[in-house]
């Protein structure tokens, strides 16, 4: 028997007393949200360990204190971002507010979306994390020494920086600079600003970081997908996360729009007239993004890691992803730490005009990015995090 279709004047009373009974419950979240960035804002403090530990500032007072003219938060809870915003302004001496959707150069976090984009290709069985990377090249190789002869470097010691590879980071590029392709970076060629990247020591025996290896990586990424790696990367992370405003692209066109511009230690715009720069080795330090972006990939990590339906990842993987390789603290991509309800992964990003940092608690979903468009802003997030992790009552608040 069918039932009978509800007129209009009940289908309103029904919905109305579902927003009656649903409203206490959005307001008091809402309310909590206030709450909680009122109290970061009104919270900075220094290093536990510091002369300034029981110091505590505005994030107004330190951000003209480090002279960083902007600043864009977000906070996740229980794996969804709770709330982003902007501070200040994209350029010193204009009107023109940071808001949730200005994009900001954030360094090494770059490499997050490097392991992403490599470890979907892993869950399609493209790729494989034990396999020589010299199995995956033709454009360059990787090449053979006695170090390699005796273990081959993989993606996933490449991944945990345990692979050997030389070059810690990359120099930026002013406007103007000739940019070098991904091959004259991996030779230390061109108008390459690096030397060769090798490696001179025997894959895990040591851990050291290596944005060089990253930049193997990408060249793997492009070899398997046959697409370059801003592309790649958009069709294997980006589209499937909804990270609309995120590219690799390199120098970012201006047509992006709404970005953050670079600025020196003493608060004055650079790398003019196009006002920021470029890194050309996009997979380890070209990231351009929100931290409403880089939050929807640390939630999907967190929701893989989790074994929740239809996640990014397979649990297996995430589960691998988030477990240290050693002889290192970094599992495949982020930075590990803790246990229990203190287990987290974590990733910090510095390119001369830009620092920001990342992080996500995997029991409980929460955490927190963070991106500033000043050369003293590594400074000025480690402040920032202190006081969100006291406002949102993390159970630990030196997250680093």
């Amino acid at each position: 028997m069918m039932m009978p279709r509800l007129g209009r004047p009940l289908r309103t009373a029904a919905a109305l007393l579902l927003l009656l009974l649903t409203l206490p419950g959005v307001l008091a979240a809402q309310s909590s949200i206030e709450s909680s960035m009122e109290a970061m804002q009104a919270g900075l403090r220094g290093a536990p360990d510091s002369e300034e530990a029981d110091a505590r500032w505005t994030l107004e007072e330190r951000m003209e204190h480090y002279r960083v003219p902007g600043v864009s938060i977000a906070v996740l809870r229980d794996g969804e971002v709770a709330w982003a915003r902007g501070f200040g302004v994209i350029e010193a001496g204009t009107s023109t507010p940071v808001d949730a959707e200005t994009v900001f150069s954030v360094g090494s976090v770059s490499k997050m979306g490097t392991a992403a984009a490599v470890l979907r290709l892993v869950d399609d069985g493209r790729l494989e994390l034990d396999t020589g990377l010299n199995g995956w090249l033709t454009r360059w190789t990787v090449p053979e020494n006695d170090f390699t002869r005796r273990t081959a470097p993989t993606l996933r010691r490449t991944l945990s920086h345990t692979a050997g590879f030389t070059v810690h980071g990359f120099a930026d590029f002013q406007p103007g600079e000739e940019l070098p392709t991904l091959v004259e970076i991996l030779e230390g060629g061109g108008p390459a600003k690096n030397p060769p990247i090798e490696v001179d020591v025997e894959p895990g025996t040591i851990w050291r970081y290596s944005g060089g290896g990253t930049t193997v990586q990408s060249l793997v990424v492009e070899e398997v997908t046959g697409m370059a790696f801003h592309d790649a990367a958009r069709t294997l992370v980006f589209e499937p996360l909804g990270m609309d405003r995120s590219s690799y692209e390199n120098p970012l066109p201006a047509e992006h729009g709404n970005i953050a511009r670079a600025h020196s230690a003493l608060g004055r715009p650079r790398a003019l007239p196009r006002g920021w720069e470029a890194m050309p080795e996009n997979a380890a330090s070209g990231l351009w993004t929100t931290p409403t972006d880089v939050g929807r990939m640390i939630a999907a990590l967190i929701a893989s890691w989790r074994g929740e339906p239809d996640a990014f990842l397979s649990q297996e993987l995430a589960r691998e992803m988030m477990t240290e390789v050693a002889p290192g603290s970094y599992g495949l991509g982020p930075q590990l730490s803790g246990e229990g309800a203190t287990r987290r992964f974590m990733h910090g990003g510095s390119n001369d005009s830009y620092k920001a940092f990342m992080v996500g608690f995997l029991e409980s979903g929460n955490g927190a990015v963070v991106m500033t468009n000043g050369a003293r802003g590594g400074e000025l997030w480690s402040e920032i995090v202190r006081a969100i992790a006291a406002a949102e009552g993390w159970p630990v608040t030196e997250v680093r």
